[in-house]
């Protein structure tokens, strides 16, 4: 068995970025945007969705609808969003779906999707994936254990005891520590590999 994260280019133009006003809750984590702030991104401040606000990863990228408007702040300018599938690879050929509700979004003023999109690199798209797969009762307040935090830059520090429960709908029984140990790839999606300025491998 094997886990397969995969990344798409799901829209590229005008977007607005939303970010946490601290005299108001509403644009932050658990609020009306639908999202949580996290870390800077290669590019700025990134908000990546909560589940179920990521965009239809069957669509070809176009024009970002403009959300309404939230209590935070708010900056306007050319944007990328990006989503994220995990799926499992099993012994048997067949490959289940883990997660399909993942995903970020980043804005710049100033430059076109296509200029941000020639300042990404493959290693930086990588490395916003596995910060959205990380658990989602990970934060500032509650820190990876050690051994995740050992294995978070390569993909390995996700919630496996979810992914176990999601495993065993499909009849699957294994436990997180021998997910953690299968083997992980990236692969991304066309219209992202032919987006890039780098080329994937």
């Amino acid at each position: 068995m094997g886990i397969r994260m995969w990344c798409e280019l799901a829209s590229a133009g005008p977007m607005a970025s939303f970010r946490r006003d601290p005299h108001n809750a509403a644009g932050g984590e658990g609020g009306a945007g639908g999202g949580r702030a996290v870390a800077n991104g290669p590019l700025g401040p990134v908000l990546a969705p909560a589940p179920g606000v990521v965009p239809d990863p069957t669509s070809a990228p176009g024009l970002v609808p403009r959300p309404a408007a939230l209590q935070g702040y708010r900056d306007a300018g050319s944007g990328l969003s990006f989503t994220v599938h995990e799926f499992a690879e099993l012994s048997d050929g067949l490959e289940v779906t883990l997660l399909d509700d993942r995903g970020w979004g980043m804005s710049r003023r100033g430059g076109t999707p296509d200029e941000i999109l020639a300042e990404l690199t493959v290693e930086e798209i990588a490395r916003m994936v596995y910060m959205v797969l990380l658990p989602d009762w990970a934060d500032v307040d509650h820190p990876l254990p050690p051994h995740l935090a050992a294995v978070e830059g390569s993909g390995g520090a996700q919630d496996w005891d979810l992914l176990v429960e999601r495993l065993r709908a499909f009849g699957v029984v294994s436990t997180p520590a021998e997910l953690m140990r299968i083997p992980r790839r990236l692969d991304l999606g066309d219209h992202l590999r032919a987006s890039l300025a780098t080329p994937a491998e």
